[in-house]
């Protein structure tokens, strides 16, 4: 199904949504997902079904085997209530795991199978993949989690959870959505923002068919090459068309699926936030994909930070490094933990492994070295506070991140090493061509101007939410002023890509696009707390520093 087509099924189902009463809205749109499901991968069904199911049963059995032991505490004696308490958290942890294990195995067989198959050297069996399953059984499992922690009560009617497991906008790409944020929004809906959701539909299309699509065969010409074509210049290139590539083909979808879900008055979690503006690397994995990390961080990383082993092996550190080693090692530990899941998230093999263990290292060490780091923010409180240090972050951290980027772009882990080891070894710079980029000069000036556009939004977005953090009223009208000053600007960039995609439209876009008013959403945020522009800005610097 094309984006264009999932638009179209999104509005054709939320106009039926809206004309039924408000009493069966979320069984039609409960029919919209499976039949959107069923439509794109008819032999998955049975799999989100298992899992609807299981987790379904599993959280309604911790439910009762709780309420059953609370029935028995009342009529225990008072030297048996603590082992009456502990024999029903058995009971309840037994069903917890044997659920996480059933589901998590599925995916595990289906989803890594060959790879591993790949490590020996065997051929791949081919196994079906379903749809979003990555994304269901993340999701489920953290609903089956939260059931077992107490936060919740679990949703005794099968169809309302199953209509939590495979909300259509989502089940593709995401976010991983929290059961309690989206309970009451599934069953009723909420007020439509039509503008919102025409506004987020359009600026996903155009980061996905004007910039992704093009950056794309600037991306397979570098990497899709023989060893040894190209030299570190044309990797440097590829690098970061690759990293613009990546970032609005993602983004650009979950702008998209929001839009849609939006439609039928759903607010989906945020999952990104302008993550190239990051300032170090915990910064930009708390921007991009912002869901997974927050699972990761509830499900993986507390859990394991906290644990007894964990706590006994810092308090054993304190003794040997010191108090402030032995606080930062089960973060350090954690995030080495946290990245590798991540890694094999993308795939069980050794440039995604590699790439996992090297955003978790840098992480720990981060964390490590923490006190050393506020030490010398102390001691030169004005470098730091300044702007040209924050642009130096920004860039550090790019670099850091792209430098990732070869190892999950590459198809192997020594493949990424020798392109890296090339930028230094063997330049080449006459080789930077668009012919050999497998790009026209049309498609590479609208790539740019697109480029620039994206950047310019995101810097509007983020002096909005800068002046939103603020509060109070008195720097609206001063910090409007600038996002409506700003705004013009944008439009007048957004009318010359759309006179250059009407002039000849690419094969890469598939056709027109209409242009985009950014300006008329973003001054509608609240702004406050500045008497000028330029004490705006500061501030929000300031507030990113702390980030």
């Amino acid at each position: 199904m094309s984006l264009f087509m999932l638009a179209a099924y999104g509005f054709a189902c939320a106009a039926v949504y809206h004309l039924c009463p408000a009493k069966i809205r979320w069984v039609v749109l409960l029919l919209a997902s499976y039949g959107f499901y069923a439509s794109r991968s008819l032999a998955g069904l049975p799999f989100i079904l298992v899992t609807t199911g299981t987790t379904w049963l599993a959280a309604l059995a911790i439910a009762r085997i709780g309420e059953g032991g609370k029935a028995r505490l009342k009529a225990a004696e008072k030297e048996r209530k603590k082992a009456i308490r502990a024999a029903a958290r058995r009971r309840q942890r037994a069903v917890m795991l044997a659920a996480l294990l059933l589901n998590f195995g599925l995916l595990a067989v289906l989803k890594y199978t060959d790879d591993v198959r790949g490590w020996f050297g065997a051929s791949p069996l081919g196994l079906l993949l379903p749809l979003g399953i990555s994304f269901y059984t993340f999701q489920s499992m953290g609903y089956l989690l939260d059931v077992y922690n107490g936060k919740y009560a679990p949703q005794k009617n099968l169809a309302r959870f199953a209509l939590f497991v495979s909300f259509f906008p989502q089940v593709i790409q995401g976010p991983i959505g929290r059961y309690d944020q989206l309970e009451k929004q599934l069953e009723g809906g909420g007020q439509v923002d039509v503008p919102r959701a025409f506004l987020l539909m359009l600026w996903g299309l155009a980061k996905k068919m004007v910039i992704a699509d093009r950056a794309l065969p600037m991306v397979s010409a570098v990497f899709d090459a023989p060893g040894g074509t190209w030299g570190g210049a044309m990797a440097v290139v590829g690098v970061l068309a690759y990293s613009v590539q990546q970032y609005c083909d993602f983004s650009g979808g979950i702008d998209l699926v929001a839009g849609i879900a939006e439609l039928f008055g759903i607010r989906l979690a945020e999952n990104f936030r302008r993550p190239y503006f990051a300032v170090s690397l915990g910064d930009f994995w708390r921007r991009w994909h912002i869901s997974l990390g927050a699972w990761m961080r509830d499900y993986v990383f507390y859990p394991f930070a906290l644990s007894r082993p964990v706590s006994r092996l810092s308090k054993a550190a304190k003794g040997r490094f010191g108090a402030a080693f032995a606080r930062a090692l089960p973060a350090a530990l954690g995030n080495i933990l946290v990245f590798a899941l991540v890694g094999v998230w993308h795939g069980a093999t050794s440039n995604y492994i590699l790439w996992g263990l090297y955003n978790g290292v840098i992480l720990a060490v981060t964390a490590l070295l923490e006190p050393r780091y506020k030490r010398m923010n102390e001691r030169c409180a004005r470098l730091t506070a300044s702007r040209g240090f924050h642009a130096f972050r920004v860039l550090r951290t790019f670099v850091i991140v792209n430098i990732g980027w070869f190892f999950d772009r590459c198809a192997t882990a020594g493949d990424a090493v020798r392109m890296m080891g090339g930028v230094f070894a063997r330049p080449e710079w006459a080789q930077v061509r668009l012919d050999n980029l497998g790009i026209s000069p049309l498609d590479a000036r609208i790539l740019a101007v697109g480029v620039l556009l994206l950047a310019a939004v995101s810097r509007l977005a983020g002096r909005a939410r800068a002046a939103d953090s603020l509060g109070g009223d008195a720097g609206r009208n001063d910090c409007g002023a600038a996002a409506r000053r700003m705004g013009k600007r944008l439009q007048r960039g957004e009318l010359y890509l759309f006179q250059l995609l009407r002039g000849t439209p690419s094969t890469a876009c598939g056709g027109e696009l209409l242009p985009l008013r950014f300006a008329q959403h973003l001054p509608r945020r609240g702004r406050s707390g500045c008497a000028n522009q330029s004490q705006c800005v500061w501030k929000e610097k300031n507030s990113w520093e702390r980030t």
